[in-house]
């Protein structure tokens, strides 16, 4: 009896201790109060919800060892698709997905958000790019139109940005009958992430 209340103690005391490792900060960076709420990104950011009819669908860490975290929110009913490696999946009118990967130092991550933006423009028809700061983060962003006939979506547009040492992108990706307005909704969501201080 005694060696199992010894375990215990052990196990609140080690789930103490996580928990006040996992504490959020008072505010973010832009001076907001921080909102456990918010869906978080590790601890590099968390983004508030999106609206205009969209939920989150996944928010995980990429299970690889690395320092990557992803979330995703959907707007609309999913339809079965079967994509170009022959796998069913599911597809929505529309989608927002948020990437942060940290790297050892900030060059790095400038770097590897300069990669990203060359795949977008190379996969992608870019119709426009612009840079715009955003809840005092600064974004270069790019719309475009989807070309690949085995790509379910129709056109979009992306945000990168660096933080720190992390690269982060943002894009919403949209069939062609989804109504709403991408480029609008993109950038309320932009407004609605909050970095760490």
């Amino acid at each position: 009896m005694k060696r199992w209340k010894y375990a215990a103690a052990l196990l609140m005391t080690g789930l103490l201790m996580l928990s006040g490792c996992g504490q959020y900060p008072e505010q973010a960076a832009d001076g907001t109060p921080w909102d456990p709420n918010w869906t978080m990104l590790g601890s590099v950011l968390g983004a508030e919800e999106p609206g205009n009819g969209f939920s989150l669908l996944d928010n995980y860490s990429v299970l690889t060892g690395e320092d990557i975290y992803y979330a995703a929110w959907a707007a609309g009913e999913p339809t079965d698709y079967t994509n170009e490696d022959g796998e069913d999946v599911q597809v929505y009118d529309a989608q927002i997905y948020l990437l942060a990967a940290g790297y050892a130092d900030e060059a790095q991550a400038q770097q590897n958000q300069e990669e990203w933006i060359a795949r977008q423009q190379e996969t992608y028809t870019v119709t426009d790019s612009w840079s715009e700061t955003r809840n005092g983060q600064e974004y270069t962003l790019l719309a475009y139109e989807c070309s690949s006939e085995t790509n379910p979506y129709h056109r979009g547009v992306s945000a990168f940005t660096v933080y720190g040492t992390y690269a982060v992108s943002a894009e919403l990706a949209c069939r062609e009958s989804f109504t709403g307005q991408e480029r609008e909704i993109l950038l309320q969501f932009l407004d609605g992430c909050h970095y760490s201080s």
